[in-house]
């Protein structure tokens, strides 16, 4: 049975398995010859784990993810999805033996016309009037009908015959309305469309610990024939669109995902020699290098307003999760500080910095309590410095930087409204755990700043956390909207005394 398996450019998603023991015992050419040789309609014999690990940052920039990729699973191997950092820090039990990890550096759409030439057709370029003869008749009939009523009132019949011929009048137009035609010329374009898509990708081989780095290319190429400023008068306009393409048709054709072989990319990793696996902060750092490339390339033919040029943007970074993304910042060379409902149980997490860089972390210390997490980085960043004493007032103005709604490195201004202890998140509420200080400020706080740095000046004051939310009545019934100017963040001295504790020692 032929199965599919669409891996979406946007969604991190990944194929996980546990080969059977029979498969475990041969190498990749094995597998892939006990798979050709077993038959796409028998069942499954292997399980075979797929990642896709394309940059976040290279989904938001217009013209180099155009459309998603799929991966055709053509042979026997069943196909179970995972994230990055579950494929990468499981047994090789849960994952199987074989690891596929695809990396979209391209997936563009180009156009070429060539050919353009004028159509002539006729337009409506006007309309003739004539007197419709059959509305005179309707006025006779009318006036007879009403003669006859006139000399019989009340008669039934004839009270029928003269309301017939009132509505038989009202009904007849006065004129006869015909069009008049004249010449004009539409343009039919002969268009070539190409999807081009590049991926790189590795078959890591957690058996015998070796990995092969490849990169695989596919071009698709369609012709299309579209009519362009085809007046809506034309009355060949029915035939002409039923003959050519659509603009709409065209684009579907751009959108639609390319299809790329498993057995293709297995047989390339087959044939290509093998390196020793190397460790996994390694590999991690071998495909971040590969996604920052493509990211600043992209970055590169694209124009957008840069933030202020503010060096607090160099000490805070995006921090990606599966379906969502929150704000961390550096608070030494190498550890970020962000919300632990920002990462919860996940032991890797991807990143990047204001400059464009990728990279990724492993999650070494949290506390559910407080909401906070330390996640240390393969990549070095400029750490921010807290503030110090007790005179952070209310009234003091404050910026919060973050990525409110995926709007990366943003910043919210407002003012200090007041210190208090509260219980906090709703987290924090679930374990009805004692109540830790927060900073009540007017500065949003949305989904995407939790986990971003409150600053005063140039010194952080707080970690947003948290907005009030109010209830209000929505088209389908009550929804919970954020509360204007009730937004939280952690005080700098509890975040000051996690680190303290966290990092003891190191």
């Amino acid at each position: 049975m032929h199965l599919m398996t669409v891996l979406v450019a946007a969604v991190a998603l990944l194929w996980a398995a546990a080969v059977p023991a029979a498969a475990d015992e041969g190498d990749l050419p094995a597998l892939l010859a006990a798979a050709r040789a077993a038959g796409e309609a028998s069942p499954d014999i292997a399980k075979v784990t797929l990642v896709e690990a394309t940059s976040r940052q290279l989904l938001r920039i217009e013209g180099d993810i155009d459309f998603p990729f799929s991966v055709g699973i053509d042979l026997p191997l069943d196909a179970q999805p995972r994230d990055i950092s579950a494929a990468l820090s499981a047994s090789v039990e849960d994952t199987g033996r074989f690891v596929v990890i695809f990396d979209v550096a391209l997936a563009k759409v180009s156009r070429k016309v060539r050919d353009m030439k004028d159509k002539a057709s006729r337009r409506i370029v006007g309309v003739n009037k004539t007197d419709n003869p059959a509305y005179m008749r309707a006025i006779k009939q009318l006036d007879s009908a009403s003669a006859k009523l006139e000399r019989a009132p009340g008669h039934a019949k004839l009270v029928k015959m003269a309301e017939d011929a009132q509505q038989k009048l009202v009904t007849t137009p006065r004129y006869i309305e015909q069009p008049v035609y004249g010449n004009y010329a539409y343009k039919l374009a002969h268009v070539e469309g190409a999807k081009a898509l590049t991926v790189n990708y590795f078959v890591v081989d957690r058996v015998k610990k070796r990995s092969v780095k490849g990169v695989f290319d596919v071009v698709e190429r369609e012709q299309f024939t579209l009519a362009y400023d085809m007046d809506p008068t034309d009355p060949e306009q029915s035939m002409v669109r039923g003959d050519v393409a659509s603009e709409r048709q065209l684009r579907d054709w751009e959108r639609a995902a390319v299809v790329i072989p498993l057995s293709q990319v297995l047989d390339q990793a087959a044939a290509a020699p093998s390196q020793p696996l190397v460790a996994l902060e390694e590999l991690l750092r071998q495909v971040a290098r590969d996604r920052t490339s493509a990211s600043l390339r992209a970055n590169a033919e694209t124009y957008d307003n840069r933030p202020l040029n503010d060096p607090r943007f160099d000490s805070v970074v995006v921090v990606y999760t599966p379906g969502s993304l929150g704000t961390g910042f550096f608070v030494r060379s190498n550890i970020v500080m962000t919300n632990w409902h920002v990462v919860e149980s996940r032991p890797i997490v991807e990143m990047r910095f204001y400059d464009r860089r990728e990279t990724f972390g492993q999650v070494i210390a949290k506390d559910v309590r407080l909401d906070l997490a330390l996640v240390k980085v393969q990549d070095r960043g400029r750490p921010v410095e807290f503030f110090e004493g007790k005179g952070l007032m209310p009234g003091d103005r404050v910026d919060a930087i973050g990525h409110p709604q995926s709007r990366l490195f943003s910043i919210t201004r407002g003012v200090v409204s007041a210190i208090r202890k509260a219980e906090g998140s709703n987290v924090a509420q679930r374990q009805r755990a004692r109540p830790v200080l927060f900073i009540q400020t007017d500065a949003n706080i949305n989904p995407g700043n939790s986990g971003g740095p409150l600053f005063k000046g140039d010194k952080v004051v707080g970690i947003n956390s948290w907005g009030q939310q109010r209830e209000s009545m929505g088209e389908g019934g009550v929804v919970m909207v954020p509360a204007p100017g009730l937004n939280f963040a952690l005080h700098y001295s509890e975040a000051k005394r996690f680190l303290d504790e966290s990092l003891r020692g190191e």
